[in-house]
């Protein structure tokens, strides 16, 4: 299994519970985005995938200190490359909203028990 496939896993293993697909149908979906492994002395312990200006983060294994560096790089580029980033919390999901806003973004608006949410320069710089 390569280090993509296995942050591809940890992502999926983090937000299973709010899905109502397996893993090959998950596989299946993000197909076409690309899946940037989150490694800790040398491990995969979660992962970033990006499609366009969309960002999401998950974690197989909590980090035993922050990388909040390593996923501001990628947002930095995300951001260098389209002007922002964007992604989609559950309204419900209290500690992802709270990484999030710790990043720079900031509440777009809320449909369906879901928040979308942007991250420009001005914001994280």
């Amino acid at each position: 299994m390569t280090p993509q496939d296995r942050a591809l896993v940890m992502v999926y293993e983090a937000v299973k519970h709010r899905l109502t697909i397996g893993l090959v149908e998950y596989i299946e979906a993000v197909k076409d985005w690309e899946v940037i492994p989150l490694t800790e002395s040398g491990r995969v312990i979660g992962g970033v995938l990006i499609k366009d200006n969309e960002i999401h983060v998950g974690y197989g294994v909590k980090p035993k200190g922050s990388i909040r560096a390593h996923i501001r790089a990628t947002l930095k580029e995300v951001v260098d490359k389209h002007g922002c980033a964007l992604t989609i919390v559950q309204a419900e999901n209290l500690a992802g909203l709270r990484f999030c806003e710790r990043l720079g973004f900031v509440k777009l608006s809320a449909y369906d028990g879901k928040i979308l949410l942007r991250c420009d320069r001005s914001n994280y710089v």
